[in-house]
Protein backbone atom coordinates (compact mmCIF):
# COMPACT_ATOMS: atom_id res chain seq x y z
CA UNK A 1 0.00 0.00 0.00
CA UNK A 2 2.78 2.54 0.53
CA UNK A 3 4.19 2.33 -2.21
CA UNK A 4 1.02 2.51 -3.75
CA UNK A 5 0.65 5.92 -1.87
CA UNK A 6 4.43 6.67 -3.15
CA UNK A 7 3.83 6.68 -6.70
CA UNK A 8 0.41 8.78 -6.29
CA UNK A 9 2.45 11.09 -4.30
CA UNK A 10 5.23 11.42 -6.82
CA UNK A 11 2.84 11.92 -9.77
CA UNK A 12 1.01 14.54 -8.39
CA UNK A 13 3.72 16.57 -7.11
CA UNK A 14 5.46 16.42 -10.75
CA UNK A 15 1.67 17.11 -12.35
CA UNK A 16 1.73 20.13 -10.19
CA UNK A 17 5.05 21.01 -10.88
CA UNK A 18 4.53 20.72 -15.10
CA UNK A 19 1.26 22.53 -14.62
CA UNK A 20 2.96 25.67 -13.23
CA UNK A 21 5.66 25.45 -15.96
CA UNK A 22 3.03 25.25 -18.77
CA UNK A 23 1.76 28.72 -16.67
CA UNK A 24 4.26 30.20 -16.90
CA UNK A 25 5.11 29.27 -20.64
CA UNK A 26 1.91 30.23 -21.87
CA UNK A 27 1.44 33.72 -19.62
CA UNK A 28 4.83 35.06 -19.42
CA UNK A 29 5.33 36.25 -22.36
CA UNK A 30 6.92 39.64 -21.92
CA UNK A 31 10.09 37.71 -20.56
CA UNK A 32 10.50 36.30 -23.59
CA UNK A 33 13.11 33.22 -24.27
CA UNK A 34 13.89 33.40 -19.94
CA UNK A 35 10.32 31.65 -19.16
CA UNK A 36 11.67 28.60 -20.53
CA UNK A 37 14.17 28.24 -18.16
CA UNK A 38 11.90 29.17 -15.25
CA UNK A 39 9.89 26.60 -16.58
CA UNK A 40 12.40 24.10 -16.67
CA UNK A 41 14.21 24.91 -13.28
CA UNK A 42 9.96 24.24 -11.55
CA UNK A 43 10.35 20.97 -13.46
CA UNK A 44 13.57 20.10 -12.21
CA UNK A 45 12.23 21.43 -8.53
CA UNK A 46 9.06 19.53 -9.07
CA UNK A 47 11.16 16.39 -10.17
CA UNK A 48 13.35 16.26 -6.88
CA UNK A 49 10.51 16.67 -4.44
CA UNK A 50 8.77 14.00 -5.87
CA UNK A 51 11.83 11.82 -5.61
CA UNK A 52 12.02 13.01 -2.05
CA UNK A 53 8.31 12.57 -0.99
CA UNK A 54 8.81 9.24 -2.55
CA UNK A 55 11.54 8.02 -0.55
CA UNK A 56 9.89 9.66 2.42
CA UNK A 57 6.49 7.51 2.10
CA UNK A 58 8.30 4.40 1.30
CA UNK A 59 10.67 4.97 4.16
CA UNK A 60 8.87 6.36 7.19
CA UNK A 61 4.62 4.96 6.40
CA UNK A 62 4.99 1.72 8.15
CA UNK A 63 1.19 0.65 7.98
CA UNK A 64 -1.91 1.15 5.90
CA UNK A 65 -2.85 4.01 8.70
CA UNK A 66 0.14 6.28 7.42
CA UNK A 67 -0.74 5.61 3.86
CA UNK A 68 -4.42 6.93 4.04
CA UNK A 69 -3.46 9.86 6.38
CA UNK A 70 -1.00 10.65 3.67
CA UNK A 71 -3.19 10.06 0.71
CA UNK A 72 -6.20 12.90 2.68
CA UNK A 73 -3.38 15.50 3.50
CA UNK A 74 -2.56 14.75 -0.48
CA UNK A 75 -5.91 15.03 -1.60
CA UNK A 76 -6.48 17.99 1.07
CA UNK A 77 -3.70 19.69 -0.37
CA UNK A 78 -4.95 20.00 -3.97
CA UNK A 79 -8.61 20.74 -3.03
CA UNK A 80 -7.65 23.33 -0.76
CA UNK A 81 -6.65 26.19 -3.46
CA UNK A 82 -9.70 24.87 -5.95
CA UNK A 83 -12.17 25.56 -2.42
CA UNK A 84 -10.57 28.78 -1.80
CA UNK A 85 -10.91 30.32 -4.87
CA UNK A 86 -15.16 30.60 -4.31
CA UNK A 87 -14.73 31.23 -0.67
CA UNK A 88 -13.74 33.45 0.27
CA UNK A 89 -13.16 34.86 -3.53
CA UNK A 90 -11.15 38.29 -2.52
CA UNK A 91 -8.09 39.32 -3.29
CA UNK A 92 -6.37 38.19 0.95
CA UNK A 93 -2.44 39.46 0.08
CA UNK A 94 -0.97 42.04 -2.72
CA UNK A 95 2.68 43.02 -2.88
CA UNK A 96 4.44 44.49 -5.97
CA UNK A 97 4.57 41.05 -7.94
CA UNK A 98 3.08 38.61 -5.34
CA UNK A 99 -1.09 38.51 -5.50
CA UNK A 100 -3.01 36.09 -3.33
CA UNK A 101 -6.56 35.06 -4.07
CA UNK A 102 -8.36 32.63 -1.45
CA UNK A 103 -5.21 30.71 -0.57
CA UNK A 104 -3.45 30.66 -4.14
CA UNK A 105 0.11 32.70 -4.24
CA UNK A 106 0.05 33.89 -7.82
CA UNK A 107 3.54 35.38 -8.38
CA UNK A 108 4.73 38.18 -11.03
CA UNK A 109 1.29 36.56 -12.96
CA UNK A 110 -1.47 39.02 -14.02
CA UNK A 111 -4.80 37.67 -13.19
CA UNK A 112 -8.33 37.58 -14.12
CA UNK A 113 -11.59 36.77 -11.85
CA UNK A 114 -14.86 36.10 -13.24
CA UNK A 115 -17.93 36.63 -11.92
CA UNK A 116 -18.61 32.98 -9.75
CA UNK A 117 -14.73 33.46 -8.95
CA UNK A 118 -12.47 31.45 -10.21
CA UNK A 119 -9.10 32.34 -10.81
CA UNK A 120 -7.51 32.76 -14.33
CA UNK A 121 -4.07 34.29 -15.82
CA UNK A 122 -4.04 36.51 -18.24
CA UNK A 123 -0.93 37.15 -20.60
CA UNK A 124 1.63 39.72 -19.29
CA UNK A 125 0.84 42.88 -21.22
CA UNK A 126 0.77 46.37 -20.88
CA UNK A 127 -2.43 46.90 -22.58
CA UNK A 128 -6.16 45.57 -21.73
CA UNK A 129 -8.36 45.25 -25.01
CA UNK A 130 -11.92 45.25 -25.20
CA UNK A 131 -11.44 41.70 -26.79
CA UNK A 132 -9.96 40.68 -23.46
CA UNK A 133 -12.60 42.58 -21.12
CA UNK A 134 -15.76 40.79 -23.37
CA UNK A 135 -14.11 37.45 -22.24
CA UNK A 136 -15.27 38.29 -18.55
CA UNK A 137 -18.62 39.89 -18.93
CA UNK A 138 -21.61 37.74 -18.54
CA UNK A 139 -25.17 39.86 -18.46
CA UNK A 140 -25.44 39.65 -14.58
CA UNK A 141 -22.06 41.63 -14.38
CA UNK A 142 -22.78 44.77 -12.55
CA UNK A 143 -18.83 45.73 -12.53
CA UNK A 144 -15.52 45.82 -14.10
CA UNK A 145 -12.70 46.32 -12.17
CA UNK A 146 -9.61 46.87 -13.89
CA UNK A 147 -5.84 46.92 -11.86
CA UNK A 148 -3.70 49.11 -14.18
CA UNK A 149 -0.08 48.46 -12.27
CA UNK A 150 1.66 49.36 -9.38
CA UNK A 151 2.49 52.31 -10.68
CA UNK A 152 -0.60 52.37 -13.59
CA UNK A 153 1.43 51.42 -16.45
CA UNK A 154 -1.11 49.53 -18.24
CA UNK A 155 -3.00 51.32 -21.15
CA UNK A 156 -6.84 50.23 -21.29
CA UNK A 157 -8.05 50.14 -24.88
CA UNK A 158 -11.15 53.43 -24.57
CA UNK A 159 -14.05 51.06 -25.91
CA UNK A 160 -13.66 49.56 -21.99
CA UNK A 161 -14.67 52.61 -20.66
CA UNK A 162 -17.86 52.65 -23.03
CA UNK A 163 -19.10 49.68 -22.18
CA UNK A 164 -23.07 50.07 -21.49
CA UNK A 165 -24.75 48.73 -18.16
CA UNK A 166 -21.86 47.89 -16.56
CA UNK A 167 -19.95 50.05 -14.40
CA UNK A 168 -16.06 50.43 -14.96
CA UNK A 169 -13.45 51.20 -12.43
CA UNK A 170 -9.80 51.59 -13.66
CA UNK A 171 -7.64 52.04 -10.83
CA UNK A 172 -3.71 51.61 -9.91
CA UNK A 173 -3.85 47.74 -8.79
CA UNK A 174 -4.02 48.31 -4.53
CA UNK A 175 -6.65 49.87 -4.92
CA UNK A 176 -8.25 47.35 -7.67
CA UNK A 177 -8.08 44.72 -5.23
CA UNK A 178 -9.87 46.75 -2.54
CA UNK A 179 -12.53 47.74 -4.70
CA UNK A 180 -12.96 44.43 -5.93
CA UNK A 181 -13.33 43.06 -1.98
CA UNK A 182 -15.91 45.69 -1.25
CA UNK A 183 -17.96 45.16 -3.92
CA UNK A 184 -17.44 41.02 -3.49
CA UNK A 185 -18.57 41.48 0.18
CA UNK A 186 -21.61 43.60 -0.78
CA UNK A 187 -22.48 41.10 -2.88
CA UNK A 188 -22.02 42.88 -6.14
CA UNK A 189 -21.44 40.95 -9.15
CA UNK A 190 -17.81 41.91 -10.08
CA UNK A 191 -15.04 40.80 -12.60
CA UNK A 192 -11.79 41.46 -12.30
CA UNK A 193 -8.43 41.89 -14.51
CA UNK A 194 -5.23 42.78 -12.49
CA UNK A 195 -1.95 43.54 -14.00
CA UNK A 196 0.27 42.63 -10.89
CA UNK A 197 3.62 44.54 -11.40
CA UNK A 198 4.42 47.75 -12.82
Amino acid sequence: MKKIVAVLVVIVIFSVSVLIARVVLTYLTEYGQRRIAIAAGICAAGAFAAILAYILVVRYCRDTRCSIIVTSLLILLLLAPFLSTFYPGKVTTSRFGLTVYGIIPVPVLDITVSQQGGLWFRDKSHYVSIEEVNALLTPDVQVLVVGIGWEGAVRVDPAVEAIEGVEVHILQTPDAYDFFNECVSRGIPVVLIAHSTC
